[in-house]
């Protein structure tokens, strides 16, 4: 469905995932926003859109964000969530918790607020520990941190995996599939069993997108992982959009613990129904430079 914000048509879904064949149900419209307040990290990774990017420092417009909450408020469009990215957004902290003071005031503080960091790093687990936010993801794609490093192409801390302070109960793991790293239903039973032991109650396992030749050389597809060859690993559901995309639900058990799985089996790039970005100058339809709403 179309709608019509700041002047320009939007697509906002309409429908519900599709679950196998079954269509997906009529929903209230609804929109995920993606916050990208620096395209800057201080990892390197070479699978990631913005790799040796360096610049941290750019012009945010944050009053615009907060019209653009209101915009579909306004017009009775859910948000969903809004997702803070980037880039490492702690390396804007500053500018974070601004977002995060607009956010807590009463209008707002029923906007599910997500972090999506590396969250490895001292100045990201200290943005974690923020009571407003309502769930977090970590970049974690391996449970050692010599390998980590190699990924990063910066020196991981021992202390990674502390998370002193932090609700780990609002965390989830987002573990990229990687050729040499997690490839193999061995290397993710591994991977299953250290984000239980560090107390995080999901996970997800992600394809990389083919957006450079690092990802084309490692990319792993997810069915050749065979998640449910691993011990106790059970399939829940799965939910897709026809040729756009598809997800698939697993829980895990070892020892009375369990850990919920996510795992993304295809995402057409080119998908944006519902998914909005804002860079703190432009709002747009989708994950690239065009579709410019306003």
């Amino acid at each position: 469905m179309e709608f019509l914000i700041f002047g320009k048509k939007v697509l906002i879904k309409q429908f519900g995932c599709n679950q196998s064949d079954i269509s997906g149900d009529e929903i209230p419209s609804s929109v995920n926003i993606f916050v990208k307040v620096t395209k800057s990290c201080n990892a390197r990774c070479l699978f990631c859109s913005n790799a040796n990017t360096k610049e941290i420092n750019g012009k945010f417009n944050l009053p615009k964000l907060l019209e653009i909450i209101q915009e579909f408020k306004n017009q009775n469009i859910i948000i969903n969530r809004i997702n803070i990215t980037g880039g490492e957004p702690s390396l804007l902290s500053d500018l974070v918790q601004l977002i995060l003071d607009e956010c807590s005031n009463t209008a707002y503080k029923d906007i599910h607020l997500h972090l999506n960091t590396n969250g490895l790093f001292g100045q990201s687990q200290e943005l974690m520990k923020n009571p407003r936010w309502n769930s977090i993801s970590v970049s974690l794609h391996h449970y050692d941190t010599v390998k980590l490093s190699e990924l990063y192409g910066a020196p991981v801390p021992e202390t990674a995996f502390a998370f002193e302070g932090i609700d780990t109960n609002k965390v989830n793991i987002s573990c990229n599939l990687i050729k040499g790293y997690i490839d193999c239903a061995k290397e993710a039973h591994k991977i299953l069993d250290f984000t239980l032991e560090l107390g995080i109650p999901r996970i997800g396992f992600v394809s990389l997108m083919k957006i450079n030749d690092y990802c084309r050389n490692h990319y792993v597809d997810f069915d050749d992982i065979h998640l449910s060859s691993i011990p106790h690993v059970y399939f829940t559901k799965s939910m897709n959009r026809g040729n756009d995309c598809k997800c698939s639900n697993f829980l895990y058990n070892k020892g009375l613990k369990i850990l919920e799985i996510y795992t993304r089996n295809y995402m057409n790039p080119y998908y944006c129904e519902s998914a909005l970005i804002y860079d703190g100058e432009y709002l747009r339809q989708g994950f690239h430079e065009d579709n410019i709403i306003c």
